[in-house]
């Protein structure tokens, strides 16, 4: 796709998304009359820089305008329907955090109509655009017909990437993909490749890659400046297939290729402020508005049910394998055994009301203060004692991958169904392999949907929470 299409792309789309936010705010102030909802004079005068705001926070968070150099008009729908639920959440906050509960609701019988608005927009606009890329697509005079050399695990992944991605390029496949090639020495493959690239030039390809094993590649100068010879671009791909089949990431450092055995979103600077700040946020509100009156309620049963202290604490291990001391309302009489063992079914040390909060997950709340220290996050892996975390170490591979991050209230194992005791090492590897996933893929939308799930499987109950 030429630049000058791809920018427009982007700038008509920037520009009538925030036109529509702002027109559809104003379509919410129209429908409500003064008289049915008193407005707070803040919440009426920063009304339409909020809607900009959010719906910029929520663009960003999805990378909804971010510039390729190809556009997957898959991903683009799905990140714009992504971001329109996570600004409508946002906004929807706004209002309820400074307008009240009750002016609230007869606010949002209002927004039905700014709903309304906003889903006749995205379908009509994301139908135009649509029509439009495929209109200058037909129009454009030359595609860039784009090939792959070498046939092998990683060129038919790329080749599936180029084929979800073909909007403003001409994708000619894998040249030599009926081939069948072994090439004896170093002298035969690259005389086979310099035919590749004579016979590339010959059928008009204006960008070919290259996938071929690191070992072949003997002289890189000599293939880019035979392309560029023919005015083709040239570019390599290592295929590593054969010296790993696990999939891995590669990075670009100081012009050093970097191979990582896995994407860490949280090694961003950016993410982890996202993050701290989600979990800041999130922890204060529960520590105000809940932990404020309902730790004396506890408190006082637990003291009244048995001998003993409050809080349970224990050390568990954290972030970079580091201990910490991880608060839970304590559940249990006090025992020998709580740093060894894990709770059972029918455990007989479990107190009456321990069973309740065990059960309702109402003795993880203390642990919002962990999140408010700093020691722990909202979501992500669960921690565990430090004799589980040695012991399950030396038999599950990777098993430390999940202390990368900082241990979570509650996480992707936990609302997949593995939670509670681990009786079989089969469980722990369920259990930790949905973690290494979390680690992987984390996202801010990741957290608030799992944070949505624990609150679901919480009020359904849990056969695990015992």
């Amino acid at each position: 796709m030429l630049n000058r299409h791809k920018f427009s792309f982007i700038f008509c789309c920037i520009l009538g998304d925030f036109l529509a936010i702002i027109a559809s705010t104003y379509v919410f102030l129209n429908n409500t009359s003064p008289t049915e909802v008193p407005w707070n004079y803040f919440v009426l005068n920063n009304m339409v820089v909020i809607s900009v705001i959010t719906w910029l926070i929520s663009s960003l968070c999805f990378r909804l305008y971010n510039i390729e150099n190809s556009i997957n008009l898959e991903a683009f729908y799905r990140r714009t329907w992504r971001s329109f639920l996570l600004q409508y959440i946002l906004f929807q906050s706004f209002i309820f955090l400074f307008q009240g509960n009750a002016q609230y609701h007869i606010g949002l019988q209002c927004s039905l109509y700014q709903v309304s608005f906003w889903i006749i927009y995205l379908v009509v606009s994301r139908v135009l655009i649509t029509m439009l890329l495929f209109k200058i697509k037909t129009s454009l005079n030359k595609l860039s017909n784009v090939a792959i050399w070498g046939f092998n695990k990683t060129s038919i992944e790329l080749a599936a990437v180029f084929e979800s991605n073909v909007t403003f390029i001409n994708f000619k496949g894998i040249l030599n993909e009926d081939c069948e090639e072994d090439f004896s020495s170093p002298e035969a493959h690259k005389q086979s490749l310099i035919e590749a690239i004579t016979n590339a030039h010959a059928n008009n390809i204006d960008e070919l890659y290259i996938v071929t094993a690191s070992e072949n590649i003997n002289d890189l100068n000599y293939y880019f400046e035979l392309a560029d010879n023919f005015c083709m671009r040239l570019k390599f791909v290592p295929d590593f297939s054969n010296i790993s089949k696990e999939p891995f990431s590669m990075d670009n450092f100081n012009n050093f290729q970097v191979i990582k055995p896995r994407e860490e979103p949280l090694q961003n600077a950016s993410n982890r402020l996202i993050k701290r700040i989600f979990d800041l946020g999130f922890s204060t509100l529960v520590i105000i508005l809940i932990l404020s009156w309902l730790y004396p309620i506890l408190a006082f049963l637990i003291k009244y049910q048995s001998k003993g202290p409050i809080l349970f604490k224990q050390l568990r291990t954290g972030k970079r394998n580091k201990p910490f001391w991880c608060y839970k309302f304590r559940s249990m009489s006090v025992n020998q055994n709580s740093d060894i063992q894990q709770a059972q079914k029918g455990d007989s040390r479990v107190t009456p009301i321990g069973k309740f909060i065990r059960k309702t997950s109402l003795d993880e709340l203390p642990q919002f203060f962990n999140v408010f220290m700093g020691d722990m996050s909202i979501v992500g892996p669960r921690p565990h004692m430090l004799k589980h975390t040695k012991d399950y170490n030396d038999l599950i591979s990777n098993f430390m991958v999940r202390h990368y991050v900082k241990p979570g209230i509650t996480g992707l194992a936990q609302v997949s169904g593995y939670r509670g005791e681990t009786k079989k090492i089969s469980d722990m590897k369920l259990r930790v392999n949905a973690d290494i996933l979390y680690v992987q893929y984390w996202s801010l939308i990741k957290d608030i949907k799992i944070c949505f799930l624990t609150l679901i499987v919480t009020i359904k109950g849990d056969d695990n929470a015992f």
